[in-house]
């Protein structure tokens, strides 16, 4: 209980506090600055401390202004400690994904009149032990925030006595915090290229040697560019050379490799487009536009800006629709014009940017419909605006690449500035030694170490009983006890039972089940936060319903994105109650970023009416030259003054303007009444030729243009910046959602997609289903910076990670490796893992290939035995061998290889399968017992076509996605819920009669 005399003192500080704030008293001594640092310190809740101060128009000022007024050590060892070690508060940085701290950490720092100091008192040895961690602290803030502002801290955090100071110090804490200094280090740091290698940088104009200051979409330049761009093999991350910036190395390539495999999909579209390469273009071309005004959406909602567009005359699809239907055409085809499309911007034949699609269907119902484009980046969005200025012919063509599907994920990449269990992930070797979490629920590890064969039903509280064989046991317990752990197993889900499974039985069998026993144990014996990604919606939902059935309340468990199942759709993140989450202090924040926002806004407007309506003056071109540094051609059209102070004439009459000199030279003339006082320095102006002059002319008015441009940018990007703030804002409720749940799950997308309102949760553990199949950018950008724990589940024996650039992949040799998955590269460096040797689903007829072909040791589950044999067929696996080719489908290639240009077909095969329908039928199978599996595209179209009219397929999410692409599916429908025979690529899963076409 606080004295009375503390009690009173509590409360003239509030009021001091508050009066500062509200801007009625000022700092004006270093013991005003002392007092203010203890009256915030006072403040019993550092979130609601911190957003008072930055929600009130002098609180930010004010922190600067107390830490500026005494640059002594004994403050920097007092005071300036105490505040700092107040903003340190672990709530403080999960708010907006650390955004308060960056803010109170930004003014701390700059103008850098306190860091200056505090900088010196660290060097001098002045500081003692707590000053000396929080001068880590800030440093280690300082270099997390983005490129442009790192330098400063940057060289100080490179600097060798620096270093010393953190790494020798006597105190743990003060070594620690320069560990993850060093770490940071490491992840900035750029790598060391062999001397003959042509590293990143000065390719074209998108092409740097830090990656963080590459732009995701490309710049026209770039596209046009035929220099390869720079790529490491996966091999230099093994060498050893580059240890100590192995992190930055990684972080790099993944990079760039992930955003070539972006681009290979681009440039494919564009060669189609242009006619270099044979193809179908799967978007929509427009031609003829004209610039109407930029769209910042309503004060209501504002919207990140863009460009608006309008089509000179209809689309050929509305001309004969009425007024009413035109709205309806856009709803029912969403892939015309489609939201967040890339789209490629051509202006006068010439490629000036690759804008994103906005799709507002109220405005491209408009007759002629109105098209809002977001142009990306500085460079393209400078190059755009300069050329549309001055357009002949506007053509806008839709490519149909997921551009959006990469940029959450080449964006986390783009932030990452520290990662945890880099250990593990890039530096273990056969002489490392594993740890285990701190969590590690030992209690429950020493109970299954005891008596592994023992029903864990009590232990974890599962509906049902569950007794695990060896391998299963063995994956359970790494799974808990390791930092990192991996998790093998060998496909479980491709057997041909007809033997029907309860909804609720729990097999015991497969990597997903154990996955779901490692969340549940961590779930019950720990206070541990898990995030579960997966690479596709359909696996996640899967992996929630196992969760379920093994007793995960819903109401524990929220799930990001915006697709679900029946049973998931309650733990779906846009479906959960969000009360009043907003203090006063966060609507006073909301209330001057919204006014913040509307000025910009409105800013925006007038800037861009100047840009659009803005016709170049003699005046304009003469103040510009005012400035250039070199003065000749200022003096040469500076019109005399006359020296008796009278009004001088030209032959007409009219007085002499100050334009008369400049548009005597512009229009190829000399400088009339002026010739005899022609200055001699400048006599050379006006002997230039004409086209001299124009080109002159030309170069000063597209220079002027550029400044006009430029200026609009930089009202645009702020203008994004308060609406991007504004809109963080109102995910609080959101994030405080995630906050409450102790089992968080996302697609690998979404986990990047939404990395700020994941900030609000620990995310201590991060369990990754079906690992084998996600590239390994996709983990590293799930991974949080508090993250403890790995498990990945997954088996790379079977299918790799999809890319599109075939180039990069492993099957391709060239050593890029891109498509080798995190799980993959680890258990071939020899990281310990374990894997799961019975399978409990596949016939042993099946069991038996895969066991000769790859996976040896294993074994079959009694419950495989004795399934009743396939009706009406000699053996339950036939194979089938026949001397009908197969034909090139033109009009359709297999996406997961861009080398090719056509997918396969065979009409002998597809009437065979037909027939085999039939007869299952007549056996009395159903349409659900009956799986057709193909390796090819092509093979799948004409499938779906002629199986189509007896039993209309149904297409797993991939493969449908897949036709939908190569223009040979309707999105429309996929949408059929009639009960179809499944068609699905080979590597998509089936537990019923399987005919496999090779």
């Amino acid at each position: 209980m606080l004295s009375s005399s503390s009690t009173v003192r509590s409360g003239r500080l509030a009021t001091f506090f508050n009066s500062v704030l509200q801007g009625d008293q000022s700092l004006k001594s270093a013991k005003d600055g002392s007092r203010f640092i203890e009256a915030l310190c006072d403040q019993h809740d550092p979130p609601s401390c911190i957003e008072k101060v930055i929600s009130s128009s002098a609180g930010l000022s004010a922190v600067q202004t107390c830490l500026r007024l005494n640059p002594s050590a004994s403050f920097h060892n007092g005071p300036a400690t105490t505040l700092l070690r107040y903003i340190q508060d672990p709530d403080l940085n999960i708010i907006l994904g650390g955004d308060y701290i960056r803010r109170v950490v930004v003014h701390v720092a700059k103008p850098p009149i306190f860091w200056n100091a505090f900088l010196q008192s660290f060097r001098d040895g002045l500081l003692e032990s707590a000053a000396q961690q929080c001068f880590g602290w800030l440093l280690y803030q300082l270099l997390t925030l983005p490129p442009e502002d790192v330098g400063p801290y940057l060289a100080v955090a490179e600097d060798n006595t620096i270093q010393a100071l953190f790494l020798d110090s006597p105190s743990f804490d003060i070594r620690t915090m320069g560990q993850k200094i060093k770490h940071v280090l490491s992840s900035l740091s750029t790598p060391v290229l062999d001397p003959d290698e042509q590293g990143p940088g000065g390719r074209h104009d998108n092409d740097f040697v830090d990656y963080r200051e590459v732009a995701i979409h490309p710049t026209a330049d770039e596209i046009r560019s035929v220099e390869p761009p720079f790529l490491r093999l996966a091999e230099a991350l093994e060498d050893p050379v580059n240890e100590d910036k192995r992190l930055a190395i990684h972080l790099d390539n993944q990079f760039r490799l992930l955003r070539e495999d972006m681009l290979a999909e681009m440039r494919d579209e564009l060669l189609v487009i242009s006619g270099t390469k044979k193809g179908r273009h799967r978007g929509i071309t427009v031609e003829g536009f004209t610039i109407v005004d930029v769209d910042c959406g309503e004060a209501r909602k504002r919207l990140p800006w863009g460009l608006r567009l309008q089509c000179n005359s209809d689309l050929p699809q509305l001309v004969k629709l009425k007024t009413e239907k035109r709205r309806d055409f856009f709803i029912a085809d969403r892939n015309i014009f489609k939201h967040q499309s890339i789209a490629c911007l051509i202006v006068d034949g010439e490629i000036v940017g690759f804008p994103t699609i906005h799709r507002d269907i109220d405005q491209l119902a408009q007759k002629p419909p109105i098209i809002t484009l977001h142009l990306v980046g500085k460079e393209s969005t400078s190059t755009s605006l300069l050329k549309l200025k001055t357009a002949q012919h506007v053509k806008l063509v839709q490519i149909d690449a997921a551009v959006f599907a990469y940029e959450p994920v080449l964006r986390g990449l783009q932030g990452l500035r520290d990662m945890p269990l880099v250990d593990e992930l890039l530096l273990w070797s056969p002489e490392s030694v594993l740890t285990q979490p701190p969590h590690a629920p030992m209690a429950l590890i020493d109970s299954l170490e005891s008596d592994p064969s023992q029903d864990i039903q009590g232990l974890l509280q599962t509906e049902q009983p569950i007794r695990l064989d060896d391998s299963q046991m063995n994956s359970l317990l790494t799974g808990l006890r390791q930092r990192v752990s991996l998790i093998q197993g060998p496909p479980g889900k491709c057997s041909s039972t007809l033997v029907p499974v309860k909804p609720n039985e729990t097999e015991g069998t497969g990597k997903s089940f154990i996955g779901a026993l490692i969340a549940k144990s961590i779930y019950r014996f720990t206070q541990k936060v898990v995030l579960v990604v997966c690479f596709t919606n359909h696996a996640l939902d899967q992996f929630l319903e196992d969760l379920l059935d093994i007793g995960i309340p819903s109401d524990q468990m929220v799930r990001l994105g915006g697709k679900s199942t029946a049973r998931t759709k309650c733990m779906a993140l846009y479906d959960q109650h969000i009360g009043n989450q907003f203090t006063s202090s966060s609507w006073k924040i909301i209330d001057d970023l919204k006014a913040k926002t509307n000025a910009q806004a409105n800013r925006l407007l007038r800037a861009f009416d100047r840009y659009k309506s803005s016709q170049l003056r003699a005046g304009d071109v003469l103040e510009y030259l005012e400035f250039l540094p070199a003065p000749d051609f200022c003096e040469a059209f500076t019109v005399p003054d006359a020296d008796d102070g009278s009004v001088r004439v030209g032959r007409d009459g009219r007085p002499i303007d100050g334009s008369y000199l400049f548009d005597r030279w512009s229009n190829g003339r000399d400088p009339g009444i002026f010739s005899e006082e022609v200055p001699e320095h400048v006599q050379h102006i006006w002997t230039m030729t004409v086209p001299a002059r124009l080109a002159s002319l030309s170069s000063w008015k597209l220079a002027i243009l550029k400044e006009d441009v430029s200026e609009l940018y930089a009202i645009a990007e702020q203008y994004n910046e308060f609406q991007g703030e504004l809109d963080q804002m109102f995910k609080k409720g959101k994030a405080q959602v995630i906050r409450s749940r102790r089992i968080i799950a996302c697609t690998t997308t979404a986990a990047a997609k939404y990395v700020q309102e994941l900030q609000a949760a620990s995310r201590d553990v991060l369990l990754v289903e079906e690992a084998g199949e996600i590239l390994e950018s996709h983990i590293l950008t799930s991974i949080g910076p508090r993250t403890q724990q790995l498990v990945l589940i997954g088996d790379h024996k079977q299918l790799r990670p999809k890319v599109n650039n075939h180039n990069l992949s492993v099957e391709k040799g060239d050593g890029f490796d891109l498509n080798r998955s995190l799980f993959e590269r680890l258990i071939l460096k020899g990281f310990p893992h374990q894997r799961l040797t019975q399978q409990h689903r596949m016939r042993p007829e099946v069991s038996a290939l895969v066991r000769s072909l790859t996976y040896p040791d294993l074994t079959d589950a009694p419950k495989t035995q004795g399934r009743p044999d396939l009706r009406g067929f000699q053996k339950n696996l036939i194979f089938v061998a026949h001397s009908k080719p197969e034909n090139d489908a033109k009009d359709t290639a297999n996406w997961n290889d861009t080398s090719s240009i056509s997918s396969k077909q065979n009409r002998f095969e597809v009437d065979m399968v037909l027939k085999c329908v039939r007869y299952l039928a007549q056996q009395g199978y159903g349409t659900d017992d009956i799986v057709v599996l193909t390796p090819y595209l092509g093979q799948l179209q004409l499938l779906k076509m002629v199986l189509g009219k007896e039993n209309d397929p149904i297409l797993n999410d991939l493969d449908s996605f897949d036709l939908v692409r190569a223009g040979l599916k309707q999105a429309t429908d996929a949408k059929s819920n009639q009960r179809k025979v499944r068609l699905a690529t080979i590597g998509k899963r089936s537990s019923r009669v399987t005919m496999s076409l090779e």
